[in-house]
């Protein structure tokens, strides 16, 4: 019986030391995967802060787009539109005289015949 004992008790041991590493190995890998969602929650808070930071922005320009004042100052200075009585003047560069320069020709390249540069691969000449 005692040996029965034995043989039952090592089945039972070697059973929990199997279910013992199974669960540390699940909990291993439920901390790795909390580690990264914690690290994409950062990174997510940061981007929402900035993506708050450039709504914020953005309604302003919406705000000012809005007023009389800024829609005529962008009608005349970017549309160039004008009021009734007014001239638009619109300025155009004086051309400037381009100087030509004659650049002097260079003189020809003499081209070596075939035997001078057989000469000179081989260092006779």
């Amino acid at each position: 019986m005692s040996e029965d004992t034995g043989r039952i008790s090592s089945f039972w041991l070697l059973v929990a030391l199997v279910l013992g590493i199974l669960i540390v190995g699940d909990l291993t890998r439920r901390m790795t995967d909390a580690r990264r969602m914690e690290r994409g929650a950062q990174a997510l808070a940061t981007q929402v802060t900035a993506l708050e930071s450039s709504n914020v922005e953005l309604e302003g320009k919406i705000a000012t787009a809005g007023d009389d004042a800024s829609v005529e100052a962008w009608a005349r200075s970017q549309a160039k539109l004008i009021r009734d009585g007014e001239r638009l003047v619109v300025p155009i560069p004086a051309e400037e005289p381009s100087l030509l320069s004659v650049e002097a020709p260079e003189p020809p390249v003499k081209t070596p015949t075939m035997w001078e540069v057989w000469l000179a691969l081989l260092g006779v000449g």
